[in-house]
């Protein structure tokens, strides 16, 4: 009797196996796909918080942008996230409605061997048709005490998913804003 029960279960655990196996490795791949896409949403946003405290703390400089720029970049670089035309930043005057939106474009824009990698460029030590002066342009911004002017920064960047099980592309978008530090006391 127990050799005919092991006879009739032998492909049992295979079978079990084939149904199982699929759902498993959908459910785990589905879990490393989310996550990634978790930690690249944080990145997004410690980069929009950065750039919000670097416009805060340099506000009416007027390499403020690419300052502003270089720190955005610099916290997505940290947490892995970037590439060409994948992160856009909008550094914007949210009570004035003056904005300019920055593309990532590393190696564009380039005059005599140095490069700026963000179009328009921001950079003023960029002369001639490569620098071009932000709609807000960062010395017109108040930094009077008590009453300063507000900085907006959104980051956008198009997450790209492995897997392709949920979407081709997602864009993860945050924006932050902070009062400038006054550097004029009245």
């Amino acid at each position: 009797m127990t050799n005919l029960r092991k006879r009739r279960e032998r492909g049992a655990t295979l079978v079990e196996m084939a149904l199982v196996a699929p759902m498993f490795f959908l459910a785990l791949f589905a879990v490393i796909e989310l996550g990634m896409a978790f930690k690249d949403y944080l990145t997004v946003s410690s980069g929009a918080r950065d750039g919000a405290r670097a416009g805060s703390v340099f506000g009416n400089d007027q390499r403020a942008d690419i300052l502003i720029l270089r720190g955005v970049q610099n916290s997505l670089a940290v947490g892995g996230v970037g590439g060409t035309d994948q992160v856009r930043v909008a550094i914007s005057d949210p009570d004035g409605g003056a904005s300019t939106t920055y593309t990532y474009r590393p190696g564009t824009g380039c005059s005599g061997g140095n490069c700026c990698d963000w179009e328009p460029c921001p950079d003023p030590a960029f002369p001639g048709p490569i620098y071009q002066v932000p709609s807000w342009n960062p010395v017109t911004r108040d930094v009077s005490a008590p009453f300063t002017d507000r900085i907006n920064v959104q980051v956008s960047y198009d997450h790209k998913w492995l897997t392709r099980l949920f979407f081709s592309t997602s864009t993860f978008t945050v924006g932050v804003t902070h009062q400038i530090e006054p550097q004029v006391f009245e």
